[in-house]
């Protein structure tokens, strides 16, 4: 027996049926039903979807024995891995469509002053993060910041994404977090991720995280004393851990104290990413990485360039849009093509080719450095796109339920080498590299579980995708070419006016 089998069991009698009338109320298969319920078999996924309607369960209920039922086939830790990386891509597009930098601003409360250094509730220690936040940025030109919050919490990230528009300061931020040693913990190190790449995103924020491992969890924390802190020039916030209580020291002595032993733990940790926020230094970057690997799994809106670019078209479009970058162009082409003869796997999302097809704009690196593509240059790219669809690796195309943000690009390379990219426009880019073992194995066992999911379109219905919207583009083309015969002039016919009661109507009639 499984959680799965045991919930379908006790679903089953809460209904009032048993095994034989709901197979034949609802024409299920008695013995796979059976199996089912017992523990015994795990059915395909439209079995225990029509299960759950034949027994007019809530969406609650029917949602609950299908997340076990995800369980049971993937594993929990896989599940939880797979669920957490979901739920940053939903974070992130969310976070694409507000605008967290601009016309949020923290309640002024005027000058706080401390009654206590102490806070025995959240309200008081949050107000005293706000405090000594405000403090840096109100009296320090650069404000620095040094801590060890958990890394997977908001505390921190929600008021310096308040704080540094209000201020409109720069902001540098060094940041301590530890990640769990142990695989079937590897969601916590994922939550992490979660929280921090909006701050990486983020241009006024200086945010380098590190990291060392540890064994301590989630459970642990609320029995060690004030084990997390936050650190600016003039205060020291200890807190404990459930970062519910707070004391705060101002003694230059102490604050110093803690800078040190900060600084020393900083050394004896590894820096969680190398980042670039330029247009070249993403380029250099980029082809500085992982020159020859032999997996590459990627996602991004639209298809990979390797899918819509021909070798001959990407040099074309260099020495049309960027001629000072074509130093770089061997080195590029010999990317590509050890790219080609990886064994590659590449999803695109159905809004991202959709968005392409009318408005020729691409992802990833091409969007790096081309402005959007034109219509005959669209044509050309779908084109190559479907004429080698099968060569080269796997394609997936993603449907509407997968939600992933515009602005992005993830590519993993050999397992072990994630490189995020987000792009805004050609002055606003991150290009991030994650070496962590832990975070590479969640995205490998992500794209290798995204393949064969209720996300991904068949083959040949992606490929159709492409021929239609290929179509439609040569349609819109084939429109515009046709010479229109000049409009001709407007005959005015005025009939005579006439009374009738009230005043003169006058009746023109134009053909």
């Amino acid at each position: 027996m499984s959680k799965f089998s045991d919930k379908c069991k006790e679903l089953l009698t809460e209904s009032g049926y048993n095994i034989y009338r709901l197979s034949q109320t609802a024409s299920l298969e008695r013995t796979t039903l059976q199996r089912m319920v017992t523990g015994k078999r795990l059915p395909g996924q439209q079995f225990v979807e029509n299960f759950c309607r034949a027994l007019r369960i809530s969406l609650l209920q029917e949602k609950e024995v299908m997340e076990l039922y995800k369980i049971e086939c993937m594993g929990e830790t896989a599940y939880l891995n797979q669920k957490t990386i979901m739920e940053l891509f939903q974070n992130l597009s969310e976070f694409e469509k507000k605008s967290y930098e601009i016309h949020r601003n923290i309640i002024d409360h005027g000058d706080l002053e401390l009654l206590s250094s102490i806070s025995d509730h959240t309200y008081d220690t949050e107000m005293f993060l706000q405090f000594i936040l405000k403090q840096a940025f109100q009296q320090e030109e650069t404000p620095v910041i040094y801590t060890n919050i958990p890394g997977n919490s908001t505390l921190l990230s929600h008021y310096l994404m308040l704080l540094v528009p209000q201020y409109q300061k720069d902001i540098s931020v060094k940041h301590l977090i530890y990640f769990q040693t142990n695989v079937s913990s590897a969601h916590e190190n994922l939550e992490t991720l979660n929280q921090i790449l909006p701050l990486c995103f983020s241009k006024s924020i200086n945010y380098e995280p590190y990291y060392f491992y540890s064994k301590l969890s989630k459970t642990d924390q609320p029995n060690l004393l004030f084990p997390f802190y936050i650190i600016t020039d003039q205060y020291a916030l200890q807190l404990s851990g459930n970062l519910q209580k707070g004391l705060l020291h101002s003694e230059p002595d102490f604050v110093r104290e803690y800078t040190n032993e900060f600084e020393r733990c900083l050394n004896q940790s590894f820096p969680l990413i190398q980042q670039s926020d330029t247009l070249d230094e993403a380029i250099r970057l980029y082809l500085k990485c992982n020159v020859t690997p032999k997996i590459v799994e990627s996602i991004e809106p639209a298809p990979c360039d390797l899918d819509l670019i021909s070798p001959q078209q990407f040099t074309n479009l260099v020495h049309k849009h960027i001629p000072e970058y074509l130093y770089l162009l061997d080195s590029y082409n010999d990317f590509l093509d050890a790219l080609y003869h990886s064994k590659r796997k590449a999803f695109s999302t159905e809004a991202g080719l959709r968005r392409f097809c009318e408005k020729g704009i691409s992802s990833g690196t091409s969007s790096l450095i081309f402005p959007p593509f034109d219509r005959d240059e669209r044509i050309r790219s779908l084109n190559h796109c479907v004429s080698n669809f099968d060569l080269g690796g796997e394609k997936h195309l993603l449907n509407h339920h997968f939600s992933f943000p515009n602005s992005l690009h993830i590519e993993l390379r050999d397992r072990s080498e994630l490189n995020i990219i987000h792009i805004v426009d050609q002055k606003n880019i991150s290009f991030i590299t994650i070496l962590e073992s832990s975070i590479c194995d969640a995205f490998a066992e992500f794209f290798e579980l995204l393949t064969d999911s209720e996300y991904v379109f068949p083959d040949e219905q992606f490929k159709d995708i492409l021929k239609k919207q290929l179509g439609n583009l040569e349609h819109q083309k084939l429109s515009d070419s046709k010479v229109l015969p000049p409009p001709q002039a407007n005959k005015a016919i005025r009939f005579m006016s006439f009374e009738r009661g009230c005043g003169e109507i006058n009746i023109s009639c134009y053909t």
